[in-house]
């Protein structure tokens, strides 16, 4: 565990702490509380109040996987953070936590954790994975654009330990981590399907649009393939297959998220 009292980015710290030392540990976390520049998917910058959230970064080494497989480091470290996250939460709330696709994880409508994984490919397997999390704990307000964030104390009106919340995620993380190394094959499926059931709107149609057209449709979630594309149905019938950044979430307030 190495504390940062501050830096503008864990995964960018982790990332460049590698170049210098190729022989870090697998399981080693970056963590701080005050993140000037986090980084979120495709370029998108976090916003996290000084002292009041965590960001950190775990650095796994799957040499075993192949790179058609990386999408179950992202599946694995959502779902422990997931579980991770229900444990501080009354059950009614608790249940209200869920994965937005390919990897955010949401209270009810509220995005309360944004994750953003980096591989490192080498040859014909993956040399390294940094997965970098940030997680809102007790930030209120937000002065960016973000359209739906959430706190664990804006769902529950209490203030929270955020070495606890750190402390819990990684050791989710890692526990499960061990599992998957111990027995890879049969523990993919299980993670890969956990996945699909803990996906946020897996129930029912609701509304997307799709990022090349601009078609605005509704569709039900069909499942995620493994390597990580969306299948959706429209309201139509129609089933369409989308890789990331491809198709857009309509939030209930009516904004488009990617």
């Amino acid at each position: 565990m190495i504390h940062l009292p501050e830096t503008a980015s864990t995964n960018t710290w982790l990332l460049d702490a590698l170049r210098r030392d190729s022989t870090l540990a697998d399981g080693t976390v970056v963590w701080t509380t005050r993140q000037t520049a986090g980084r979120g998917q495709m370029g998108n910058s976090w916003e996290s109040a000084d002292g009041q959230n965590i960001a950190l970064s775990v650095l796994l080494r799957p040499d075993f996987l192949a790179p058609h497989n990386q999408f179950i480091i992202s599946e694995l470290v959502a779902l422990s953070v997931a579980d991770a996250l229900r444990g501080f939460l009354p059950t009614d709330i608790g249940q209200k936590v869920t994965v937005k696709w390919p990897n955010d994880i949401y209270v009810a409508d509220g995005k309360i954790c944004g994750i953003l994984i980096e591989n490192q490919l080498q040859g014909m397997k993956l040399a390294y994975s940094v997965c970098g999390i940030g997680i809102n704990v007790n930030q209120e307000r937000w002065l960016g654009n973000a359209p739906n964030p959430t706190s664990l104390r804006l769902v529950t009106g209490r203030s929270y330990d955020v070495e606890a919340v750190l402390d819990a995620v990684v050791a989710r993380i890692l526990t499960r981590w061990e599992a998957f190394m111990a027995n890879a094959p049969a523990q993919q499926e299980i993670l890969h399907r956990r996945f699909c059931e803990s996906l946020y709107r897996r129930d029912g149609l609701h509304p997307y649009v799709d990022a090349a057209t601009g078609e605005a449709f509704q569709a039900r979630i069909a499942g995620v393939e493994p390597m990580g594309p969306l299948r959706l149905i429209t309201a139509d019938g129609e089933e369409r297959t989308y890789s990331f950044k491809e198709v857009k979430f309509v939030l209930p307030c009516g904004v488009v998220k990617e």
